[in-house]
């Protein structure tokens, strides 16, 4: 931070600041609480820095004849306000770290639909609960589990199973060949009432300013 030396370069150093918002006021004796200022007093020909506090009580930096002196006081602390705020801003990514973030966001988009995609193959090439002719043959399939009718009783069906097996076969949830009702997979004691959990498929620092951030209560 380069040194002021008088009143009128801290008004040069600062004619872009947004002073006022900032709660600063050069060569103004302002009265109301909460703003710091610097100014001549025209009976002693003092400069005087001071701060007002937020209960509207006044704590004097500085009083003297030392005009460079009150001038850097008041550029030191607008300096101080301006660190304090730009240390809270968000801070800014490199380039590096968005090409980073974006490469990662791109990896994560690709492996859900991957996964997407293998749980939905995975959905729709699963067998649905129900009858099944296969080769001549009656089964029926609940809960991940197959069954086959065999002379008037369900048996459990161990045997692998792929996916060319019992695709196409499908019977529906009921079988109208049976000759007798009892005969129904419904009616065995394998049968397991549907559940929800059964699957069944194919169904910047300035415009941010706020004289809040500033401790008011403090001398200066």
């Amino acid at each position: 931070m380069d040194r002021v030396n008088s009143v009128a370069e801290l008004i040069e150093r600062t004619k872009d600041m947004p002073l006022e918002k900032m709660r600063f006021f050069i060569n103004q004796d302002r009265k109301e609480p909460r703003c710091f200022g610097i100014y001549q007093d025209s009976y002693t020909g003092h400069w005087v820095v001071y701060k007002n506090k937020d209960n509207g009580s006044r704590a004097v930096r500085y009083s003297g004849p030392d005009e460079a002196f009150a001038a850097q006081e008041l550029w030191a602390k607008i300096n101080s306000e301006i660190e304090l705020r730009r240390a809270k801003l968000p801070r800014q990514r490199t380039r590096a770290e968005r090409v980073r973030d974006a490469v990662k966001r791109a990896l994560l988009i690709a492996l859900i639909a991957a996964a997407s995609f293998i749980f939905l193959r995975w959905y729709i090439r699963s067998p649905v609960r129900g009858y099944y002719l296969i080769d001549d043959g009656l089964y029926y399939y609940q809960n991940s589990d197959w069954y086959y009718y065999d002379d008037g009783d369900w048996e459990y069906y161990d045997e692998p199973v792929d996916y060319d097996w019992y695709h196409g076969n499908y019977s529906g949830k009921t079988y109208d060949g049976f000759e007798d009702y009892d005969d129904a997979f419904e009616r065995s004691d394998y049968y397991v009432e549907p559940s929800s959990g059964d699957h069944d498929s194919n169904s910047s620092v300035f415009s941010s300013w706020d004289s809040a951030d500033t401790d008011w209560s403090s001398d200066w």
